[in-house]
């Protein structure tokens, strides 16, 4: 019967579709594989950046209480000793000095706290890219080298096959299953199961599943029977028909 040649030239077109999504998926995974060592390069180098903005802290903080500690002796001294004027002129010269100093310093100290946050967000944004990247690499399934190369060569044989049967098929026929093709992804059949259409679960009427169960064998596209709410056309394997 026509339907039962347009059923498995949908079962044949759909394993197509899935070889080739397999072979999209393993050239997803690639491109994955290739980011994430990518971003992991970029972390490596974020991170040995931070832990030079953390020895810099570091320094600077101990020269930061140096000067501050030089700053303060000074002024202790010049509050306290009697001195001449020359020694009170180079004292104030020398805090003056260090207190500009010590405000450079704090500026450092200030741009390496921002410039260690920025880091620190670039870092923490690679980390769930990688996160990321990583549970959709886990989604996609595994296909070795070998099996990629077996598919690939089943490819152009499986077209063939679909091409010859279509081509086979009478013309109207043809048509509405490409016309449906296209709108179902590939899949414009769909099985008529406990009295329901698979595809879209509404109940079928009893005139159809009647012309379903005592469908006349033939090659004319009028026997096709579709569901009257999604439009695909309706199959019941054989061993349902009387």
């Amino acid at each position: 019967m026509l339907i039962d040649k347009l059923w498995e030239l949908q079962e044949l077109q759909l394993a197509y579709r899935q070889k080739e999504r397999l072979l999209q998926e393993s050239d997803l995974s690639s491109l994955l594989s290739h980011k994430i060592d990518e971003t992991e390069e970029q972390l490596a180098a974020l991170r040995a950046q931070l832990e030079t903005f953390r020895a810099d802290e570091v320094r600077i903080s101990e020269k930061l209480d140096d000067l501050s500690a030089k700053v303060h002796e000074a002024g202790a001294k010049l509050g306290k000793e009697e001195m001449s004027e020359d020694k009170v002129q180079k004292l104030e010269e020398k805090m003056k000095k260090l207190t500009l100093e010590k405000e450079k310093v704090e500026d450092a100290q200030g741009k390496n706290f921002h410039d260690r946050q920025d880091v620190e967000d670039q870092t923490r944004a690679s980390e769930l890219l990688v996160e990321k990247l990583r549970k959709e690499l886990e989604s996609i399934p595994k296909l070795d080298t070998k099996s990629r190369a077996a598919v690939k060569k089943s490819l152009p044989t499986l077209r063939k096959d679909i091409e010859t049967r279509k081509s086979k098929l009478p013309l109207k026929a043809k048509l509405i299953f490409e016309n449906l093709s296209q709108k179902f992804s590939g899949a414009p059949i769909a099985r008529a199961v406990s009295s329901t259409c698979d595809y879209c679960h509404v109940r079928l009427p009893q005139k159809t599943l009647f012309r379903l169960r005592n469908a006349e064998s033939g090659g004319d596209a009028e026997e096709l029977i579709r569901c009257e709410i999604c439009g695909k056309i309706l199959y019941v394997g054989t061993k349902d028909r009387e």
